[in-house]
């Protein structure tokens, strides 16, 4: 006869160790979904948020006012994964960790997206006790609920996959939500997880498999109300790594947004293509205000290179499309990939000036990235070893064109322009700016507004 397992209700604290406002404040909504898994699985979980919730003197006070069993600490970011700033963020992640260490006796488990993409690396370097590779609703809990038995796992890392987007619903702190709401208005959602496509340098299938998942239209537009008028949120940002799914299933959502009659403004991030006047013109009766958009290179043969899967006439047409409806839209283009060429610079600068009426953010060098197939090629060509250390910012930068020829040849080209921004970081200022003035959302459309020749 088998005996079920005693496990005691844990007191968690999950910490999301972000700093980054730049370009604007993000919600850490992994948190959100962890928060609600722990809840499903009978555990309690306090949340705290060092950018929101008074920074490490408040992280140790409520260290030492509160014994944890488990504590969480949640990785978004490792770098700007700008090679104009590369800023490293792992300082931050140290000195919580130093926190921790000083004042819990609290195992300590990593997670996130950026841990997950180098997870045995980061597990050494920042000397925690486990890690949660990819999603974490069925493995943290799983994890609690063995340290509550009085288990001490031999491994150190767990994943478990899961075959759908996991039902429990986020549970959101209205602590850490104040924070945000208050700097642009800005709450995000996610609809479905996992990427299906083949970009060289994306981390994202690695970090949510490639097989898409999708959630219940319906439980994702009664979250966006729960948003707006528990938190007040005024704007929506599906974080999905890209909204618009092969099988068109995003506009269900945008169907059960119209059903519900929510009029609260969003974006999303989109592949430009196949997107119809009439596709448009339903997510703009859903709410969408505004489409960014991973066009990520200027040239068929740059996009060939990333394996993007569609042309520059293709972006051409859906920047066109979107002009016809009146929707803002960025660009988001990385010059110094694989295969770029003087050649393909002054062609790529020639089409970026056919994107009428749209924002360009424009970056030099790829960010490479551990499993990627961009990190085989750097590793091939000998821009990089199997020795180098890719927890600090390391760039790939085609070889048959000059560094500082592509970054003189943009500075040029986008000079005196407004919507067209590189480098981005010296234009990340004027948002904060804006938010204190009561502007919501992204707030990049607003440079379309100044330049409308462009």
């Amino acid at each position: 006869m088998s005996m079920e397992r005693l496990v005691t209700s844990a007191h968690c604290l999950l910490i999301s160790a972000n700093r980054m406002v730049s370009p604007y404040p993000v919600y850490p909504i992994g948190i959100a979904h962890i928060m609600g898994a722990l809840q499903h699985h009978g555990h309690r979980a306090d949340h705290f948020d060092v950018l929101a919730s008074g920074g490490y003197p408040l992280l140790e006070k409520r260290l030492r006012e509160n014994r944890y069993d488990v504590i969480g600490v949640s990785i978004r970011n490792i770098d700007t994964v700008d090679s104009t700033s590369p800023l490293e963020l792992l300082a931050d992640i140290t000195e919580v960790m130093h926190c921790l260490r000083k004042l819990s006796k609290a195992p300590v488990v990593l997670g996130g997206p950026g841990f997950s993409i180098m997870p045995e690396r980061l597990l050494e370097y920042l000397n925690a006790d486990y890690g949660i590779v990819g999603e974490g609703e069925a493995a943290f809990p799983q994890l609690v609920d063995r340290i509550m038995a009085g288990e001490q796992p031999g491994q150190k890392l767990f994943s478990r996959s899961l075959a759908k987007f996991p039902d429990c619903r986020p549970l959101y702190s209205s602590e850490v939500t104040t924070y945000y709401v208050s700097h642009g208005g800005m709450l995000n959602v996610q609809t479905k997880r996992g990427c299906a496509h083949g970009c060289i340098y994306c981390s994202y299938p690695t970090i949510e498999g490639r097989k898409l998942r999708y959630r219940d239209p319906a439980s994702v537009v009664e979250e966006i109300k729960s948003l707006s008028e528990q938190f007040g949120a005024r704007y929506i940002f599906f974080t999905d790594g890209v909204f618009n799914d092969p099988d068109d299933r995003y506009l269900e959502i945008a169907e059960e947004l119209i059903r519900a009659g929510s009029s609260l403004p969003w974006c999303a991030f989109f592949r430009p293509q196949n997107l119809s006047g009439d596709t448009l013109r339903l997510l703009k009766r859903s709410g969408m205000a505004a489409m960014e958009l991973g066009t990520d290179a200027s040239t068929d043969t740059t996009l060939a290179a990333l394996g993007k899967g569609f042309t520059f006439a293709e972006v051409l047409a859906v920047n066109d499309a979107l002009v016809a409806e009146s929707i803002p839209c960025a660009h988001f283009i990385m010059f110094g990939g694989p295969g770029e060429t003087e050649e393909t610079i002054e062609q790529g600068l020639i089409n970026i000036e056919k994107l009428k009426r749209s924002v360009v953010f424009a970056y030099l060098g790829i960010r490479i990235m551990p499993g990627t197939k961009l990190h085989t090629r750097a590793l091939r060509e000998g821009s990089i070893t199997v020795d180098t250390d890719l927890v600090r910012p390391i760039f790939y930068y085609s070889s048959l064109v000059d560094r500082d020829f592509i970054d003189s040849r943009l500075r040029l080209a986008f000079r005196d322009k407004g919507n067209r921004v590189f480098p981005v970081a010296e234009r990340e200022h004027f948002i904060p700016l804006l938010h204190q003035l009561g502007h919501d959302g992204p707030l990049w459309d607003l440079l379309i507004d100044n330049h409308p020749s462009q």
